[in-house]
């Protein structure tokens, strides 16, 4: 992706770059809401617990703070709403995040926008993150009508996999969920690869738990399959430079069904959601080898 400073582009919307440091994974439709199932919408998941102005420059118009559900025990039950201009009828609608900033105040790329809470909106196991829409100037609250994100600068700069991994060594556990690390990191890009008529490319999304996910790199019809040849779900709907599809299957990690698996971009662990009757079956520990199975 291109590198701009110590940030890179990683999409455009509206004529606008999108730019992130680097070691910020990031994702576009690892996601239940329905803003990200359109491309409307991007997760950033910035190491240091601190969401960064993504656009070059813009102006704070307005900041809010709003009651939302709550799906964990340690959520906050407020979220918080920042709106941005950015260009003349743009602004970037930013979510999870408790701000510094205010209103009138102007922003470069790179400033510190606010700190990235935990939000009641996330799943438990959800990791924390900043969600961005551009919208309208006169629409920029409503949960979908956010204008479309053009992904190709990332697609397009992705390595081509070359190697598809079945084995995995558990990286890390967590409550609710654990990170698996392939065999052979280098070159992953992403979490985890799937087949379209026998190539490989990367996954975004959480799978089956969100019921979607997206092929990245691949714009057509088909058949989504694991290495062993196992199907996963059918692609529905496709546009440049990716495809997305409904998976009808299972998870299993050494025999033992999950909830299933998440996959970003910019970070090559796996992500292994726990169901709720993995937590008195099966212990898995730092180290530990294990292999996945879909069906």
């Amino acid at each position: 992706m291109a590198i701009i400073g110590v940030f890179r582009v990683i999409a455009e919307c509206m004529g606008l770059k999108l730019k992130i440091p680097n070691g910020c994974w990031f994702s576009f439709f690892n996601s239940p809401y329905p803003s990200h199932r359109y491309s409307s919408a991007v997760d950033l998941y910035y190491p240091e617990g601190e969401g960064l102005m993504p656009i070059d420059e813009g102006i704070v118009l307005e900041i809010g703070k709003f009651e939302c559900p709550v799906k964990r025990a340690d959520a906050s039950p407020f979220d918080y709403i920042t709106l941005i201009k950015v260009d003349e009828d743009v602004v970037l609608k930013v979510l999870h995040v408790k701000p510094y900033v205010k209103p009138g105040e102007k922003l470069y790329l790179g400033d510190p926008i606010g700190k990235i809470i935990v939000s009641g909106f996330l799943s438990p196991w959800s990791n924390v993150h900043m969600h961005l829409e551009f919208r309208g100037l006169y629409d920029p609250y409503r949960a979908l009508g956010g204008f479309r994100i053009d992904i190709r600068e990332t697609v397009n700069l992705l390595s081509k996999p070359n190697k598809f991994e079945n084995s995995f060594t558990v990286e890390e556990v967590c409550n609710g969920f654990m990170w698996l690390k392939p065999e052979t990191i280098f070159g992953f890009q992403c979490g985890l690869m799937l087949m379209v008529y026998d190539k490989p490319f990367w996954v975004d999304g959480g799978i089956p738990h969100y019921n979607y996910g997206a092929i990245l790199g691949f714009n057509g019809l088909g058949v989504v399959r694991y290495v062993d040849g196992a199907p996963l779900g059918e692609i529905y709907f496709h546009t440049n430079p990716y495809s997305l599809f409904k998976p009808k299957c299972n998870v299993y990690v050494d025999g033992l069904m999950v909830k299933g698996f998440g996959s970003y971009i910019g970070n090559p662990f796996l992500k292994i959601v726990f169901d709720k009757h993995v937590t008195g079956s099966a212990e898995w520990r730092v180290g530990d080898h294990v292999e996945l199975l879909f069906k």
